[in-house]
């Protein structure tokens, strides 16, 4: 495994090619988007979540979760996307949430 590491600079030019930013953003989302139909819904992020197993890895060291907290965990990783709280993550808030990581 490759361990590869971005500077400030590079993540600041990549945010501020707002249209490159924004088809990134659109192709993640769409692939997050199982049933095509505009919205990220809590199943589906959370199948993204098991995908790359989010929470059962830790530096390649499979880490026992019981699955009440992983569902804990989960719901609160989704409700910090919902932004407007209507139950599911529409693209504008998944945009949102992408910005304020950088």
């Amino acid at each position: 495994m490759g361990v590869v590491i971005i500077d400030g600079s590079t993540v600041r030019a990549f945010v501020g090619d707002e249209a490159e930013f924004r088809k990134n953003v659109d192709r993640r989302f769409k692939e997050l988007d199982l049933n095509d139909d505009g919205i990220l819904s809590r199943s589906e992020l959370r199948k993204a979540f098991e995908s790359i197993r989010l929470l059962e890895t830790d530096f390649g060291v499979d880490v026992a979760t019981p699955p009440e907290e992983r569902t804990r965990l989960y719901d609160s990783i989704f409700e910090r996307f919902d932004l407007d709280k209507s139950g599911t993550v529409d693209l504008e808030e998944s945009i949102i949430i992408a910005l304020k990581r950088y």
